[in-house]
């Protein structure tokens, strides 16, 4: 692996379509007009502060931190999103101290099962430090990926990933992300209804959901949503995002394992994966629907992103990086560390490290 390198970007603008502006009858009927007609309506810059870029294998579209046992680093989900050379698929640890970066050996895996990580979650479970991952199997020159769809579970080491189980279940269609419930449990998000289905994130119909699994029961969690994705706990309380959703929500987890108080805040659309810091909510969103399509098939297309926090208790919303995709296109996690954000993206090969100022 090529060791980190850091940069400082050179200023310059992009022009972002508004999505978001029109309904979703007028995409389907007018798409071609406003795509053309309305794409330079607002500029996002590239971004201008220095980063450390990071070089994974391909797709890092995750990304946890391991604390426990001594331990200070990222650990990446990567998978080949573009193409069918799988031979870089797994996972990837990242040590902050010594900015290196090292594959972990999956141990025990069954030939049966094709690993092509999505969302992943670190938890202690009984005393064991357990890696939860979204895997998808078969049909990979698709995306979203059909065929198999499950909850890999790995007991997490220093040096490799050992499996333990498979979670399958007639209503894991379609899984996005992944995160524990705090109690030995975990939620898991379906960000579709029928698997690969572009028209239903297209136009944004509610027909995703959100999973909870105790561990013997699997139970959906509060209303339907448009394109669940980011899934995350904290104070008590589940936090889900919507990709095709302008709002996050949240429901109270009960001690009878029920939910209430469904809660909304307002945010921007697009958001995707979910991690907590100092009483605050960090997702990314992706800003322009058309410029994604492109560059799902292209790495060189860029397409404009952000990575933002939402405070817990005044829902205030703080950009933290903001790029016209020239440093980073298609960010799908933040995670802050020791006053440093690391953006992970889903298809190209690396992350970025931004120190953080006040």
């Amino acid at each position: 692996m090529k060791p980190a390198t850091r940069i400082s970007s050179a200023p310059t603008t992009f022009f972002l379509f508004p999505f978001s502006l029109f309904s979703f009858t007028a995409r389907l009927i007018l798409f071609s007009f406003f795509l053309f007609s309305f794409h330079s309506c607002t500029k996002y810059p590239v971004f201008k502060g220095d980063y450390t870029r990071i070089e994974t294998a391909p797709g890092p579209e995750d990304i946890a931190l391991d604390t426990n046992g001594g331990m200070e680093r990222i650990i990446a989900s990567c998978s080949e999103r573009r193409t069918m050379d799988y031979s870089h698929n797994g996972f990837y640890s990242f040590d902050i101290q010594s900015q290196k970066l090292a594959q972990l050996v999956v141990t025990g895996l069954p030939t049966s099962i094709q690993l092509r990580p999505h969302g992943i979650d670190i938890g202690m479970v009984n005393g064991v430090k357990t890696l939860y991952v979204v895997n998808h199997e078969q049909n990979a020159e698709d995306f979203p990926p059909a065929g198999r769809q499950s909850i890999l579970v790995f007991e997490l080491k220093a040096e490799e990933v050992v499996f333990v189980q498979q979670l399958t279940h007639p209503l894991i269609v379609s899984p996005n992300d992944v995160c524990t419930d705090t109690a030995g449990g975990i939620f898991v998000s379906i960000d579709s209804g029928k698997i690969n289905s572009k028209w239903e994130k297209l136009m944004a119909l509610k027909k995703s959901y959100v999973l909870h699994f105790n561990g013997e029961v699997w139970q959906m969690v509060g209303q339907k949503l448009r394109y669940a994705n980011g899934v995350g706990v904290a104070n008590g309380r589940i936090y889900i995002t919507g990709t095709q959703e302008k709002n996050i929500f949240s429901y109270k987890i009960n001690a009878d394992g029920t939910f209430s108080d469904r809660q909304e805040y307002s945010t921007m659309k697009g958001n995707d994966n979910i991690t907590f810091s100092n009483g605050k909510l960090v997702t990314t969103a992706h800003l322009d629907f058309i410029k994604f399509l492109k560059h799902v098939k292209d790495a060189e297309a860029l397409t404009p992103c952000i990575v933002y926090s939402m405070d817990l208790e005044t829902h205030q919303l703080d950009t933290l990086y903001l790029d016209n995709g020239t440093v980073m296109s298609a960010a799908s996690t933040g995670l802050i560390y020791n006053d440093v954000l690391y953006a992970s993206q889903i298809f190209n090969s690396y992350i970025i490290a931004i120190p953080l100022v006040d």
